[in-house]
């Protein structure tokens, strides 16, 4: 059943996965953001072939536990003007996949939009959750995280100043809804398989982990975890470049 799903991955591959997974959704759980932004790069260079969908449940696993947590700080109306950009970009990023066939030129635009993402992630831009930059930052979140499953940065840029119990709730509340519109649009054309879901599900346990640790760890969380998790991402970001360049 496992080969049915998973296909030819070694123990180590899942492994690494599993690792990966629990670090984002620690980091995801702490601040109310990250797990595309780690978690993406390092399944997209084991194996490709489930990013963004597996990342994108994942992702949409630990929003709904973050959101629920601290749903007494959700800013509910700015979430639904963000909305509205997150599922333009959504069907956009859909049609795009469907069209574009050369895996090489995929792997360069996945690698470019990580290294972009971790960029956006470590700018301290003045930004405040008004209607044109939610719309704006939605859209872009959109985008970003249908193709590659990592949409956290613009939106983070945009609440990077409020208070950390409102950005925690919001964004979580946003990214669950924002996934959920993702894995509708990939569905709709066709992107999501079983082998998807049920490796999403054999990485539960440490997402799950990660989640209850969190509470414990946050004060730990300073700026320099947060530069050290964007080097990695970084890092892995040019292997996938050099992978691409290699192949040729």
């Amino acid at each position: 059943m496992l080969h049915l799903l998973w296909g030819d991955m070694t123990i180590g591959a899942f492994a690494a996965m599993a690792l990966a997974v629990f670090l984002a959704s620690l980091l995801q759980s702490v601040t109310g953001m990250g797990f595309g932004l780690v978690a993406a790069p390092v399944l997209a260079l084991i194996d490709p072939r489930f990013v963004p969908v597996t990342i994108i449940v994942l992702g949409l696993l630990v929003s709904v536990l973050g959101a629920w947590r601290d749903r007494h700080a959700m800013a509910r109306r700015e979430i639904a003007v963000a909305m509205a950009g997150r599922a333009t970009g959504a069907v956009v990023a859909g049609w795009a996949l469907a069209v574009i066939t050369d895996r090489q030129l995929v792997s360069y635009l996945f690698a470019g939009t990580v290294l972009l993402a971790a960029v956006l992630t470590g700018v301290r831009w003045r930004l405040s959750p008004r209607p044109f930059t939610l719309v704006v930052a939605g859209l872009a979140s959109g985008l970003m995280g249908t193709f590659t499953s990592i949409g956290a940065p613009p939106m983070g840029l945009v609440y990077q100043r409020e208070p950390a119990p409102k950005v925690r709730a919001t964004l979580n509340g946003f990214f669950t809804l924002g996934a959920g519109v993702s894995l509708a649009a990939l569905a709709a054309y066709g992107h999501v398989r079983l082998a998807h879901l049920g490796l999403a599900l054999g990485l539960l346990p440490p997402l799950l982990a990660g989640t209850w640790l969190s509470p414990r760890v946050a004060r730990y969380a300073d700026r320099r975890f947060r530069v050290l998790i964007l080097a990695v991402c970084v890092a892995s970001s040019l292997m996938i470049i050099w992978r691409a360049i290699a192949s040729t």
